[in-house]
């Protein structure tokens, strides 16, 4: 197993560099589309940039770690699925590779509350 930190890569992004480079790679209507985004609309609750440019930092993540350390499966939650399935196009798109995922239901409570490093579970 390897441990990595991203901000090792995040933190020597150069903005508008990033937006020429990987930015132009997502459509904000496949965006606007995933569940996780659409829900928030949908309920007219706030969704910040910050929120919103997530899906596109954890998708670059998934490049990045392809390229420093071999990585072609990432793992997580079924809720992160969108995030994951960007990460592997993304990877196709930018290096032409193939990349994998593999998700697992949610650990919740005995509530049906989420549980993990996201939440208060």
């Amino acid at each position: 197993a390897v441990m990595v930190n991203n901000a090792d890569w995040l933190m020597e992004i150069n903005y508008v560099s990033f937006l020429r480079d990987v930015g132009r790679h997502f459509s904000v209507n496949r965006m606007l589309a995933f569940d996780s985004v659409k829900l928030r609309l949908d309920r007219e609750q706030s969704l910040s940039f910050l929120e919103f440019n997530y899906m596109i930092l954890q998708a670059y993540d998934f490049v990045e770690l392809y390229k420093r350390v071999g990585c072609r499966l990432q793992m997580g939650g079924s809720d992160q699925w969108g995030n994951i399935v960007n990460g592997i196009d993304l990877g196709h798109r930018m290096e032409g590779v193939q990349l994998f995922a593999m998700t697992t239901p949610l650990l919740t409570t005995s509530s049906g509350a989420k549980m993990g490093k996201s939440a208060s579970g």
